[in-house]
């Protein structure tokens, strides 16, 4: 049986191994948001990337922006809050909208709406998004 070395890290006696996870957990970057947090309570915000669709058990497929750069949401709920997330799930209750949504998949777009937090098992993305317009991006 082989065991590590001890190390004594001041009134603790500690495992080589675990003294270098404790180093390396330490000086991993944490994932934060690009700038300001979206609000959930604003009808107007604005959020850029990559049009995609990707099909998690809904026949017809889920419209998903990739980010550049990860993007929070701030909430009233604290159970609600996005610390930072590089997907946001996009959708329109205005027809005319989610059919010219569907004609720039795969292209980078600038979305307006209003954002929330996840809640059901049909939002595919930590943030979703209820599109009232885009333009190319």
């Amino acid at each position: 049986m082989t065991f590590s070395k001890v190390t004594k890290v001041g009134s603790l006696m500690i495992g080589t191994a675990a003294v270098s996870l404790l180093l390396a957990l330490t000086a991993m970057p944490a994932v934060r948001a690009a700038g300001p947090c979206l609000s959930d309570e604003n009808k107007a915000q604005k959020v850029s990337g990559i049009l995609t669709i990707e099909s998690k058990g809904n026949a017809k497929g889920s419209y998903i922006l990739k980010l550049a750069a990860p993007a929070c949401l701030s909430t009233e709920d604290p159970d609600e809050k996005v610390a930072a997330t590089r997907t946001i799930h996009v959708f329109s209750t205005d027809d005319a909208v989610l059919k010219r949504i569907a004609s720039t998949t795969g292209k980078r777009i600038v979305v307006y709406g209003r954002p929330f937090a996840a809640h059901t098992r049909y939002h595919h993305a930590p943030i979703v998004m209820n599109v009232s317009a885009f333009e190319p991006g």
